[in-house]
């Protein structure tokens, strides 16, 4: 089931040398809800690529890391960020703690 709730927009600097290249050129948005940093590239997470940890720098590798299993196995994703809301430190998301990982 999905709910819908507020999550904090944390900034990252795409320009690191110690990003990997999916992250500089896909620039995923990096949210906290508190409980663990997710890493988000598409509109919702089973349409685009979607990695968790509990610190920002493993949410990131998560990211990576589905982003090239999903290259690796031909799967199309969308590239759509989420829609940030006014101030844009805050995105209106679906969060799906069903969703394996």
């Amino acid at each position: 089931m999905e709910t819908t709730h507020e999550i904090k927009v944390i900034p990252v600097d795409y320009n690191s040398n110690e990003m990997p290249d999916a992250v500089r050129k896909y620039k995923p948005v990096l949210l906290n809800d508190g409980q663990e940093y997710c890493c988000l590239l598409g509109e919702r997470p089973e349409y685009g690529i979607y990695g968790c940890g509990d610190t920002p720098e493993e949410a990131i590798m998560h990211w990576n890391q589905k982003y090239l299993q999903k290259t690796v196995e031909g799967a199309l994703f969308s590239t759509k960020k989420p829609v940030l809301e006014g101030n844009n430190d805050v995105v209106r998301a679906y969060f799906y703690r069903s969703l394996s990982i």
